[in-house]
């Protein structure tokens, strides 16, 4: 059971260093704190803001898929039509009635996008860090492999209860 544990913190630490670069991308270029100036504190913040954005995640992403399939595509085949919408050297064949139903679900997607990213902000802010603070965190922990372990250690803490 505890292995289980430790394979999930193992696999959620992984994606933490992939969803501070969501954030990173949508504002500008924001300078790492030094890991001197990175308190526990801080680091249980970033850990509960992330662990709850995971979960919002995870519903968004469920929301996503029933709109791709509302819209009459499989979730396969409106990704492999998407591939090769977004790479220009990609060629696919597609019906009109297909890349009319990609059309429309990336339309209703789009919509979605401006609510999610409000309740990521939203819940960075309720961990008591503002979004430019959590970024720096992120950007920290990415530089530092002690900050890295201090957080692992922090969310199997989390996990364990």
């Amino acid at each position: 059971m505890l292995t289980v544990k430790r394979l999930k913190i193992a696999l959620i630490f992984v994606a933490i260093l992939g969803s501070v670069n969501m954030f990173a991308q949508a504002q500008p270029s924001v300078t790492p704190a030094k890991a001197e100036n990175v308190s526990d504190a801080e680091l249980q913040q970033f850990a509960d803001a992330y662990m709850a954005m995971q979960k919002e995640n995870q519903q968004a992403q469920q929301v996503m898929a029933k709109t791709i399939e509302e819209e009459g595509l499989e979730l396969d085949r409106f990704n492999e039509l998407h591939k090769a919408s977004m790479d220009p050297n990609t060629e696919i064949e597609a019906s009109e009635e297909e890349i009319a139903m990609h059309k429309a679900a990336i339309t209703k997607l789009e919509k979605l996008q401006p609510e999610f990213e409000a309740k990521m902000k939203t819940i960075i802010e309720d961990s008591g860090l503002s979004l430019d603070r959590y970024q720096a965190l992120g950007a920290a922990i990415q530089a530092d492999q002690a900050l890295q372990q201090k957080l692992q250690g922090i969310m199997m803490k989390n996990v364990q209860g």
